[in-house]
């Protein structure tokens, strides 16, 4: 009787069980129904345990399964990427009711010029929203982009140990893990045929150039880990592991076959000999002054240069797919996306101040193509993909003010993290500094030719990228 009573609460906990199982089972009679339900019930209850008794290792939970989350409808249509933005979503209003912590550090970055263009950025869309032509899919999108600014951001304020900052990178890293050995065992399947690359990688990324562009942003971090053993007190073992997942990176880079991520990693790293030589920010923005200069009154010469490249990136050779990064001829991929920009350029002059809203473009491009312009992948329908460029997006959905707010935002965050690289005392926050600053620079330059920034598995890294220069900058300040 006396060991009945030490364990009551264990024997109504089981009793409580067998009663909940009974009654799924009765419902559906069918045991894989009621397993089923059962696990996701347990998984509710260990998550929602998680959020309000350790926040931290509910959110590098939540960061370790954006990789692997994918689409399902959602109320009024929407959707959401499950499960990791309905555990953000669930995350954000338990955050600003329960937690002073993260109510201190929404007001620590709002002092920093980083969280003042995002706070403006946000103003402009909601104004744009309002005067949109579709005003329920512009504020859908404003919601979204908040989410992920108080999620993702806003987040990295909390972190109060500076050997905590490498830990969202490097869970974002493991989390990729399933999604590489799925993707390689599919390319394996097929033989590895480049021409079944595009959709290699869904469910869980859309297409291979998102996939691509989010492997490409983690590389020059993992590098600096992986090179850096002692710097990250790595052990033998965890140094071994670490090489192996980087060589495994490297390998799922080349097989993305993104044509624009493999660039973006070679401006990175001639962006790191820049900083290598230490050559200042106002050098670099009057020496892209200059080439973008010469580009344009170069054009025509440019264009009789490159239009004898006849190479395409669908014939199943590798070699072509990569060349045929600048074949304007005959090259659908490429046509088609100039095809999206003259469409989105277009839209900036029929409604230049606040553009058409945040999210129109794919509803409203089409009436802006051309028969000239139009390839055989072209579509009516406004299904596939968006302007294939994240300037051209702001400056056809939110007008030129909109584009402004998006470029100064890209020039302040690649000052403060060279102000980070330059004036940092501590080697291993340096460290970081420059690999979470080498991947905005892949994402900068890979936002030229593709628009990712409102899917979560970009979101994540774009903004944590700011929320960390921002952290490292008031770091250094304080000190």
């Amino acid at each position: 009787m006396e060991t009945l009573l030490k364990h009551k609460s264990n024997i109504l906990t089981l009793i409580i069980a067998v009663f909940i199982g009974g009654g799924l089972w009765s419902f559906f009679q069918d045991i894989e129904k009621t397993i089923l339900y059962i696990f996701a019930g347990c998984s509710a209850i260990l998550i929602i345990g998680f959020l309000f008794l350790n926040l931290k290792w509910y959110y590098l939970l939540l960061i370790a399964l954006i990789p692997i989350s994918v689409d399902a409808g959602f109320i009024g249509g929407a959707k959401l990427s499950f499960p990791s933005e309905g555990m953000l979503t669930l995350m954000l209003p338990v955050l600003f009711l329960f937690n002073k912590g993260y109510r201190q550090a929404v007001f620590q970055v709002m002092k920093h010029p980083i969280t003042v263009l995002l706070i403006a950025d946000l103003l402009i869309e909601l104004l744009s929203a309002l005067l949109s032509s579709h005003v329920d899919v512009s504020l859908k999108r404003i919601v979204i982009r908040f989410i992920f600014i108080a999620g993702f951001f806003v987040m990295v304020g909390l972190i109060q140990k500076k050997k905590e900052i490498e830990k969202p990178w490097l869970f974002y890293t493991f989390g990729l893990i399933p999604v590489m050995y799925f993707t390689l065992m599919n390319h394996a399947y097929h033989s590895f045929d480049p021409r079944v690359v595009f959709n290699i990688c869904r469910p869980y990324f859309n297409d291979h150039t998102v996939y691509g562009a989010c492997l490409a942003f983690i590389v020059p971090f993992l590098t600096i880990v992986v090179f850096s053993p002692k710097l990250f007190r790595l052990n033998k073992a965890k140094h071994g592991m670490l090489l192996l997942l980087y060589i495994f990176v490297l390998a799922s880079e080349v097989l993305a076959l993104s044509r624009a991520a493999i660039l973006s990693l070679v401006v990175a790293f001639c962006f790191y000999l820049l900083l290598r030589y230490k050559v200042k920010f106002k050098v670099i923005v009057m020496a892209l002054m200059v080439v973008l200069g010469s580009g344009v009154a170069l054009q025509n010469s440019i264009y009789e240069y490159i239009k004898e490249n006849d190479a395409v990136s669908n014939d199943g050779e590798i070699v072509n797919h990569f060349s045929s990064v600048t074949n304007v001829q005959s090259d659908a991929s490429n046509l088609e996306r100039i095809n999206r920009w003259i469409c989105a350029y277009r839209m900036f002059e029929e409604r230049p101040i606040l553009g058409y809203g945040p999210g129109t473009y794919q509803f409203e491009y089409n009436q802006f193509q051309t028969v000239a312009n139009k390839t055989y992948i072209s579509t009516n329908a406004g299904n596939r993909g968006n302007a294939h460029s994240e300037y051209l997006t702001y400056l056809s959905e939110t007008g030129i003010i909109g584009f402004i707010i998006f470029v100064l935002t890209v020039f302040t965050s690649i000052y403060y993290g060279m102000e980070n690289h330059y004036h940092l005392k501590d080697v291993y926050l340096r460290a970081i500094n420059l690999g979470v600053l080498l991947g905005l620079v892949t994402f900068y330059f890979h936002g030229i030719f593709n628009s990712f920034i409102d899917q979560s598995k970009m979101a994540f890294l774009y903004f944590t990228a700011l929320g960390t220069i921002v952290w490292l900058n008031q770091y250094r300040e304080r000190q």
